[in-house]
């Protein structure tokens, strides 16, 4: 036997020993099974296409300066091939990950869901990925939230800041100087722009509102004072109710967490006042669910015995009882604005903007309104 007969045969002998049952019962050799698709490259693309790697690469990243039927010859072979770009070696190249950071106080909040899904989609198609952080109401959390972000060396930061300061914030990007915008939890005068809700208008519905119905006392779920947007709301409320001559108590005034817990504590506190308040503005859909359980634990009757309204409509506010009238606004609108923002200075350099989404008011039974009234 020569050794050529006597190589085949050990390989033969190995091909038998490691065949599965399944392929020796059905007859099949394993040699007919197909082997492994190899991963298409560039090279392959540019192959296909007839062109250098670099032209090929050059069309696909969208570079000028090519022929339409080149450009065109490039991406219908990338097709074919099914040729996925690497991410590894396009940040190699262009010294960029493609990655923008999202960090917000509480990702289980409908609010902070809908804003995610507007800014990634908006992201998506800019060719960038979405890295989510969760600072859980705390500010060392979302320093440790942004440090983490920064160490993955993110081009962008989504921001919604549960009240870290400000000095803090930009020392801790001193030496990178990574654009970032902040939407609904503002660091004021920080990053290169903000998308914030028209609190004051919102608050100022609502107190009108209720004294539509005669209130003129009228209680306020605050939200975190640490935040933009519960300070802003607060404020709007000491206005909007000085305008109608109206003099909320101190004990009528309830700073709370964002969590329905603080809410349902709050609420629980207002209601076993001697005289309560008749009607409840919370600043959040948190806290009107919280007050509503603590209507329903003292068994106070909205809006009967005291009425309700909301800063913020969420998607569940009409299937309520009773059905929640709040100020709502398009949630992914304001994710989806923040990340053109962000994709504009990550791009470029464009002059710090603030832009404010524009709210109205949702009449529902929840204070006061017939079902003839609700809109």
């Amino acid at each position: 036997m020569t050794l050529q007969e006597r190589v085949w045969q050990r390989r033969n002998r190995l091909r038998n020993r490691f065949s599965s049952p399944a392929s020796s019962e059905s007859g099949e050799s394993p040699a007919s099974a197909p082997a492994p698709r190899r991963k298409s490259t560039l090279a392959d693309v540019a192959e296909q296409a007839g062109v250098s790697t670099s032209t090929a690469s050059r069309a696909l990243n969208g570079h000028g300066g090519l022929a339409p039927a080149t450009r065109a010859a490039v991406e219908d072979a990338a097709a074919r091939l099914n040729f996925q770009p690497s991410a590894l070696a396009r940040s190699l190249r262009t010294q960029r990950t493609f990655t923008v950071g999202f960090v917000v106080p509480d990702v289980s909040s409908p609010f902070y869901a809908a804003t995610l899904q507007g800014a990634q989609g908006t992201l998506e198609r800019a060719g960038y990925r979405v890295m989510l952080m969760d600072a859980n109401q705390d500010v060392d959390r979302e320093l440790a939230a942004v440090e983490t972000l920064l160490s993955h060396q993110v081009d962008g930061l989504l921001i919604s800041s549960a009240g870290l300061p400000r000095d803090v914030f930009e020392g801790t990007l001193e030496d990178r100087p990574t654009p970032t915008v902040f939407f609904d939890g503002v660091i004021e005068g920080a990053g290169d722009g903000a998308v914030t809700l028209d609190d004051e208008r919102g608050i100022v519905l609502l107190v009108e509102h209720l004294v539509e119905h005669g209130h003129e006392r009228i209680g306020l779920l605050a939200g975190s004072q640490r935040e933009s947007a519960g300070a802003a709301r607060f404020r709007a409320f000491l206005s909007a109710t000085a305008v109608h001559g109206l003099k909320p108590e101190k004990r009528d005034v309830k700073l709370c967490s964002w969590a329905i817990e603080d809410g349902r504590r709050a609420g629980a506190e207002l209601l076993a006042e001697e005289t309560p308040v008749t009607a409840v503005i919370a600043s959040s859909a948190e806290l009107a669910l919280g007050f509503m359980s603590a209507a329903s634990a003292r068994g106070a009757r909205i809006p009967d015995d005291v009425a309700l309204v909301a800063f913020d409509d969420p998607y569940f506010g009409d299937l309520l009882e009773p059905p929640l009238t709040a100020v709502a606004y398009d949630p992914r609108s304001v994710g989806a604005i923040a990340a053109e923002l962000l994709v504009a200075g990550m791009r470029s350099q464009p002059e710090r903007r603030e832009l404010r989404i524009p709210v109205k008011l949702v009449r529902r039974r929840s204070c006061g309104c017939g079902a003839d009234r609700a809109q």
